[in-house]
């Protein structure tokens, strides 16, 4: 293979150089060294670079810190981890109606069934899902949710969901400090029986 003048051969040389590309020499081998091999351990392939890799290249991505931002969020979410407990006071709820409508459903509950005061326990994990149960004036009820930023939202429904004095509904809140400020809002199956509540949790020690 013909041979590329000397100042030909630096610039392409720089240029494989440059692109980090193995280059093997198209010379044949003399009758010296013919069939023979090369053993010298410092010598390198056209191309290879010998210098160590800098130390950013070596560190896995696994050992990176954790940005500040990522950690104040994980410190925001184990406040909520544990077991929550607090007592409510049923009352009869409001329900919006349009002006000079009638809510002839509604306006037969006399207001005494599903009042009065009764307990509310969730635990929270630390996938941030939350379960728990209620007792009292609203029945025995399951709680079934998550947290959200600073917020909790779940579902309340009866045990027993054949009971027709069973009350379905939600319960949604906000950590405030150290206690979650929640309100309880439910109805019977067929809607005729409207009742809230206030509850505030508090963990428990």
């Amino acid at each position: 293979m013909p041979k590329l003048p000397y100042a030909q051969f630096g610039r392409k040389f720089a240029t494989i150089l440059t692109l980090g590309a193995a280059v093997v020499s198209c010379d044949k081998p003399t009758s010296e060294n013919s069939g023979t091999t090369a053993t010298n351990s410092s010598s390198q392939p056209l191309g290879v670079s010998s210098t160590a890799p800098s130390s950013s290249e070596k560190t896995p991505a696994a050992n990176v810190a954790p940005s500040a931002s990522v950690a104040a969020d994980n410190a925001a979410d184990s406040v909520f981890v544990g077991t929550w407990e607090g007592r409510y006071d049923a009352k009869k709820g409001d329900v919006g109606m349009p002006a000079r409508v009638e809510d002839k459903a509604r306006s037969k509950d006399d207001g005494k069934a599903a009042i009065g005061a009764g307990t509310v326990t969730i635990t929270i994990a630390k996938s941030l899902e939350l379960q728990g149960s209620s007792e009292g004036a609203l029945g025995a009820s399951k709680i079934r949710g998550k947290v959200d930023e600073e917020e909790i939202r779940a579902s309340f429904d009866p045990v027993d969901v054949l009971d027709k004095h069973g009350m379905y509904g939600i319960i949604s809140g906000k950590r405030n400090g150290d206690r979650i400020e929640a309100r309880i809002r439910v109805a019977n199956g067929d809607a005729t029986v409207v009742r809230e509540a206030e509850v505030v949790l508090k963990k428990k020690q």
